[in-house]
């Protein structure tokens, strides 16, 4: 029965997005696991670094993360709870990959029980509801150990053992997935893989290894996306690059600006164009940048490690009154979405590519505690039930809509928004503290309890649109 159109007041407005968008959240298989095995075994890259102190702020609850691997049924069951239409996961690679050839059917078992959940095929056809559509990632961050003890992606091998292993998930899986993300910000691994040093392999300014390295990620994204064609020619084939809207304040800053603008935002996806194997582009967006140009500028994640691209990060705070920060330090700003989207270069590379919002989301930290990467903690008061009432994180949805709305509007083909994360998880060099999730997550317990956001997220995604009123407040953390 068709419902009356809803009456609005001159400050009241209804932002509806176009029929059959996507709306979920995204996760990622090592941040929110948890498997004992891989951790113990040392399976992966990441499960041997976390027990590096001077790299993985404590506490990084040894691997376990917020133990999805056992409550995989009651995360979907939250996921359905959201009205989403889909849901992006990744595969763990090191657990399923354990040598040259050989598979790991438990971990294979584990990922076909959430495809069952996601389409309810434990249930009889009269019982099942919609299906939530897996946007499956091949890959997020983790190389199996005896891949990274071989040079990893500076090695060739490692992309054409990513072939096999996207060969054998096709096997598996290949019926019931059609859109595949092959690799998760292959910039941000490099950046922090082989400039900063903070992540596996731990390389600092070592540039010819991250060129060896960014030829064998476009290797693998190569191989995997003719493997998934020949599979079926009509599946989606992309993969998640993260942008930063990149603003020189002065002309004589455009350089450092420029230089890492072309570096992280736009030339894995011009080479992935240029080699005819993108079909579409996967943007998390979180903040944006402003450098100044100083040939002796330090890294800004490494204090002591001078930069080698000659710029200094500035705090937006000092140049823009009334900027907005998360715990984190990193500004709220999403115009900056708009922005980086809508640039000419940017438009120009696309052209007529669709466009997925595959991670985007908001951090609050509990106890008000703020840190570096040295691990230096100030503490004061429980806050997890602030957390739970998160109206910042609801405001940070709301606006970073409204960017999205703007961006179908001016012609970009975006046609799915998936919030970062479902759930709070392990958040890589910063450990267990950052949380991004709709859910909170009890480290110890892991008891799952919903946040003000997942019930305003969800009413989102049952109406297909966002209701603003014009004195909704901007907010934030102090």
């Amino acid at each position: 029965m068709d419902k009356e159109e809803p009456k609005f007041t001159s400050e009241e407005c209804i932002l509806k997005f176009p029929e059959n968008f996507y709306w979920g959240t995204a996760t990622a298989a090592f941040q929110i696991e948890g498997h004992p095995e891989e951790y113990l075994a040392k399976l992966s890259d990441w499960s041997q670094w976390i027990d590096r102190e001077d790299k993985v702020l404590r506490p990084t609850n040894n691997g376990r993360a917020v133990n999805h691997y056992e409550h995989v049924i009651e995360d979907v069951n939250l996921i359905r709870g959201l009205n989403s239409n889909c849901y992006r996961f990744s595969f763990n690679w090191a657990r399923i990959h354990k040598a040259p050839g050989e598979f790991d059917e438990n971990a294979l078992h584990f990922y076909e029980t959430l495809l069952n959940e996601l389409d309810q095929k434990n249930l009889t056809i009269e019982k099942r509801k919609t299906k939530i559509e897996p946007f499956a990632t091949l890959i997020h961050f983790v190389l199996p150990s005896w891949l990274s003890d071989k040079g990893g992606w500076e090695n060739p091998q490692t992309a054409y053992e990513f072939e096999n292993f996207t060969k054998k998930l096709l096997e598996r899986f290949g019926k019931r997935i059609k859109f595949w993300i092959t690799h998760n910000e292959p910039n941000i691994f490099l950046g922090f893989g082989y400039e900063s040093g903070i992540w596996p392999p731990g390389k600092e300014n070592d540039w010819t290894a991250y060129f060896k390295a960014y030829q064998g990620l476009l290797l693998g994204h190569q191989l995997a996306y003719k493997a998934i064609k020949e599979f079926n020619s009509s599946y989606q084939v992309g993969f998640a690059q993260n942008l930063y809207y990149y603003e020189a304040q002065k002309d004589e800053d455009m350089v450092p600006n420029v230089v890492r603008s072309q570096l992280h935002n736009y030339a894995f996806i011009d080479a992935c164009k240029t080699m005819s194997c993108l079909d579409f582009l996967g943007v998390n967006y979180y903040t944006r940048f402003s450098y100044k140009l100083n040939p002796e500028a330090m890294d800004p994640t490494r204090k002591d490690l001078k930069s080698d691209l000659w710029g200094e990060l500035q705090d937006m705070a000092q140049i823009a009154p009334g900027v907005k920060k998360n715990n984190l330090g990193w500004e709220l700003y999403a115009e900056g979405l708009f922005r980086v989207l809508t640039e000419k270069k940017m438009r120009d590379i696309l052209d007529g590519i669709p466009v997925y919002i595959t991670e985007n989301g908001y951090c609050h930290i509990e106890n008000n505690e703020s840190f570096d990467l040295k691990g230096r903690i100030n503490s004061t008061q429980d806050q997890a039930s602030e957390d739970i009432d998160d109206k910042y994180r609801i405001q940070f949805i709301k606006e970073h809509l409204v960017a999205v709305h703007k961006l179908i509007e001016a012609g970009v083909d975006v046609k799915g928004y998936f919030y970062w994360s479902l759930l709070d998880n392990f958040e890589w060099a910063l450990g267990m503290k950052p949380r991004f999730g709709l859910i909170h997550v009890d480290h110890k317990s892991f008891k799952r309890s919903p946040k003000a956001s997942y019930d305003f997220y969800a009413k989102v995604s049952k109406n297909n649109g966002l209701f603003l009123t014009k004195k909704s407040p901007i907010v934030t953390e102090s």
